[in-house]
């Protein structure tokens, strides 16, 4: 019984929140007590919870409730320990199910990307990636595609510490040439490696934003050119920005 008491309890309050936070207008305690059917007793004893709790607060002028401050908090708590790679894991495999080529998840450290997660295509493919291992920014498309998002300053920081080695005939080869294509990615969502790390490798990439819409990840699909035709390759930058759009939302950011 004080089980059910307990949840019962936490359903109201929970219930009570919901309007606050939802509401287009603050509401004061008499439209509380109406759209939450509860008796006068009960709803004072549920805001005031709430209250103590930093989830809601009581403007005095306007004699209404407003969503608390406690409520960033948590939610600054909660995308802080997210593990990017388990909010990512059904969109990987959803875009692993529908190309059928390998897909990989990476972050940006010190201007080198980290394979943070790869699912690998059934087909017959080797390539450099691995889980944990580091990669060129300048000529990657999860590399590529973080660097395209960053503010100016720290663009402009990671550009400067790329070795721009030319690991192809097609690989960027200067400030400038990568300039370009970031301020072209940056427009159109998605990043493009033809073949400028390994030679018969394309790869389309997009960002991943978090709740403060920062670029914090990328993922992108991989496959052998001879694998690909042109229209092929297109439907693949849609799939991958549709993942991409898809782990931001999951992360809170506003599309």
């Amino acid at each position: 019984m004080e089980t059910k008491t307990n949840g019962s309890s936490l359903s109201k309050a929970l219930n009570m929140l919901n309007h606050v936070c939802t509401s287009p207008v603050p509401l004061r305690f008499a439209e509380l007590v109406d759209l939450s059917e509860l008796p006068k007793a009960t709803a004072h004893r549920q805001l005031n919870t709430l209250l103590e709790h930093g989830l809601v607060r009581f403007d005095e002028h306007s004699q209404a409730y407003y969503p608390g401050y406690g409520l960033l908090t948590l939610a600054h708590r909660t995308w802080a320990n997210l593990d990017i790679r388990d909010v990512a894991a059904s969109p990987m495999r959803g875009l692993w199910a529908a190309t059928q080529e390998t897909i990989h998840l990476a972050v940006l450290d010190d201007g080198e990307v980290i394979y943070i997660d790869k699912l690998e295509s059934p087909k017959s493919l080797r390539l450099y990636s691995a889980v944990g291992k580091k990669g060129p920014a300048y000529c990657t498309g999860v590399g590529k595609a973080i660097l395209a998002f960053l503010p100016n300053e720290k663009q402009q920081a990671a550009i400067a510490s790329q070795s721009f080695f030319r690991h192809t005939e097609h690989t960027l080869d200067s400030p400038e040439a990568l300039q370009i294509e970031l301020d072209t990615i940056k427009v159109s969502g998605i990043s493009l490696d033809l073949e400028e790390h390994e030679m018969g490798i394309k790869c389309a990439a997009a960002t991943i934003f978090n709740a403060l819409n920062e670029p914090v990840a990328a993922i992108s699909v991989t496959a052998p050119s001879f694998r690909v035709d042109d229209d092929t390759f297109i439907e693949m930058q849609s799939q991958v920005k549709a993942a991409a759009d898809d782990i931001s939302k999951r992360l809170g950011a506003c599309n």
